[in-house]
């Protein structure tokens, strides 16, 4: 049986994607700890001192690309499943995605209750 789930960063420069996903996560199971992140960088930062269960990871930002993160992340020795979150799924995504063992899948924004609970294991 999994690990469960206790810890998810999100990682999007969209403030009310946010806001939507921080109500519909909390509604489904409300003792999580829930950390978004607008700034790729603030995201890094806190990662150099904290962990986390899962990332959803925005691949299309103004600051960096989602890919570029992935390989922030790997130069702080963090290990931690990865959802790629994209208004539409590119192929050429799935296709980079291939070189990251930690990336699981790919994630449809907005995020729908039944995706949040199926994340959750619920």
């Amino acid at each position: 049986m999994s690990k469960a789930i206790q810890t998810i960063v999100f990682v999007d420069d969209d403030r009310i994607q946010h806001m939507i996903n921080r109500k519909n996560m909390l509604r489904l199971k409300e003792d999580l700890n829930l950390q978004f992140f607008e700034n790729p960088f603030s995201a890094l930062d806190w990662f150099a001192s904290n962990d986390a269960d899962l990332l959803i990871l925005d691949v299309n930002m103004p600051e960096m690309k989602g890919w570029e993160f992935l390989d922030r992340l790997k130069v702080l020795n963090k290990t931690i499943e990865v959802k790629m979150l994209t208004s539409s799924v590119d192929p050429d995504d799935i296709e980079i995605s291939t070189q990251y063992n930690m990336v699981s899948g790919f994630l449809v924004k907005p995020l729908k209750n039944d995706i949040m609970a199926e994340i959750l294991g619920l």
